[in-house]
């Protein structure tokens, strides 16, 4: 069978299958044989990445990110990096404004920027000029990591290939996402979320299948976020081969590649059974009920899903209708998806009377899958969120009404949850990673303030430079 073979490409090869899945207890001796050698000491990196001095060091301290990312992806790829510890350093131009600045509602920043721009630091800096270029190679001399997602080639038009950039700091992490990767006959395509998911043939299978010519997409903005993480795990699993070799990476992905991999299972049986992939629609294969359910209320739904015999006695008990476990036409799996429109009708008769949050609990109570579906708005207020503490109030001065955001993806008992910190002003650290990063002095900053070069916040905001000497490049 054929299938997608790789999120990722890491110095110009696939990371991706490289031999077939192994035969039962080919690998016991790894367990069972003499211990494996220690790990070699990692690279000293002046402010260590992964060095732990105490409790409350986050991974990432004393990593340096430079981001050029911009909109989703380039922004979500950074900001996870800054919430673990990296000092992130958003590079931007008044000449090519972040998409994601720009916002309906007036004030000096969006709330989607802010989202996706928590705890980062802004630097302003022409790019194109010589004495930009010059700058920004000065700071990828005292950085670990440089992240974009322009169209391909772009970063080497600007004379900054993975390969110049690694002449100047050869311990340095390049990584650059895309819409359709950096090879092929689209490679020079620009997209974003909605049109390569379009083009990956996955908005087609978002239709009723008796209407298979409709169109159910919205405006959420996957696969951004994933291919996000992607990059991020990425960068991570770079960043810890260099602790051994001391050798950077380039690490390239794309859009299209994280949609075709998570649809790498219905690829596979395509490629044996052609039509096998098709809209299905709010329906789940392989028992009944198993789908999208009305509740009570104005376009309330909930998920059930029953998962055999057992689960559907539950279900029949919930509704007042033990006695429908027993009815031959539903005993088994088979025969309740040979009914599956009776069995449809018995459950919508009962979700319709309920709202949905209490709807589902009855039903988790007896033990059935269920779900209540939930809009952005009612996030904060959901108890297994409240309980995971997953969601808190994200500060942002600028901005009146909360920003409920991402606060804790998991508990851990040594790594301590991120600091929620806001998003940065258009150029609000020009002047402190100018003084503290570049080691600038003040005349040096204003004659390229007056240039053009380095971009200042428009009013300025009060002079202060950071106390701190320029970071040493990581050794080679």
């Amino acid at each position: 069978m054929r299938l997608p073979n790789g999120f990722v490409t890491v110095d110009g090869v696939r990371a991706a299958l490289r031999r077939l899945a192994p035969p039962p207890g080919a690998d016991d001796a790894l367990l069972t044989g003499p211990a494996a050698p220690a790990t070699p000491a990692p690279v000293a990196v002046e402010g260590g990445f992964g060095a732990r001095s105490g409790e409350s060091r986050r991974p990432l301290d004393g990593l340096r990110v430079l981001d050029l990312g911009v909109i989703v992806v380039g922004a979500e790829t950074g900001r996870l990096l800054a919430d673990l510890g990296a000092e992130v350093i958003k590079v931007e131009s008044a000449a090519f404004p972040d998409g994601s600045r720009q916002s309906f509602v007036p004030g000096p920043i969006s709330a989607s920027f802010a989202y996706g721009h928590r705890g980062k630091l802004s630097l302003g800096l022409d790019l194109r000029s010589l004495q930009g270029k010059e700058l920004f190679r000065r700071l990828v001399a005292v950085s670990d990591v440089v992240l974009s997602n322009f169209k391909p080639g772009t970063l080497d038009s600007l004379g900054f290939s993975h390969a110049e950039l690694a002449a100047i700091n050869p311990g340095i992490v390049t990584a650059e996402s895309s819409a359709f990767g950096p090879r092929g006959p689209w490679s020079r395509r620009m997209g974003y979320g909605p049109l390569v998911r379009a083009s990956a043939g996955l908005t087609g299978l978002w239709a009723y299948p008796d209407r298979p010519d409709s169109w159910s997409d919205a405006s959420t903005i996957y696969p951004d976020h994933v291919a996000a993480r992607v990059q991020a795990l990425a960068v991570l699993a770079a960043l810890a081969r260099r602790r051994r070799t001391g050798t950077g990476a380039h690490i390239e992905s794309s859009q299209a590649d994280s949609i075709l991999n998570q649809m790498a299972p219905a690829l596979a049986g395509e490629s044996v059974s052609p039509g096998a992939v098709a809209c299905v629609g709010n329906v789940g294969e392989g028992d009944a009920p198993r789908g999208l359910y009305p509740c009570a209320g104005d376009d309330e739904w909930m998920v059930i899903d029953v998962r055999g015999d057992a689960d559907w006695a539950r279900l029949t008990g919930a509704l007042g209708r033990p006695e429908l476990a027993a009815d031959p036409r539903f005993a088994t799996a088979p025969g309740r998806v040979a009914h599956r429109a009776a069995v449809d009708d018995l459950v919508s008769v009962w979700t319709a009377q309920h709202p949905p949050r209490e709807a589902m609990t009855v039903l988790q109570e007896a033990g059935v899958a269920a779900g209540a579906m939930l809009r952005v708005v009612d996030l904060p207020d959901d108890p297994h969120l409240r309980a995971r503490g997953f969601l808190a109030v994200q500060p942002q001065p600028q901005i009146e009404e909360p920003l409920w955001a991402e606060a804790r993806h998991a508990h851990f008992t040594a790594v301590p949850d991120p600091v929620l910190r806001p998003g940065p002003l258009r150029f609000e650290h020009t002047l402190d990673v100018a003084g503290r990063v570049l080691g600038l002095q003040p005349a040096e900053i204003d004659a390229l303030a007056a240039a053009g070069v380095l971009q200042l916040p428009t009013p300025p905001l009060p002079r202060q430079r950071a106390e701190g000497t320029v970071r040493p490049a990581p050794p080679q």
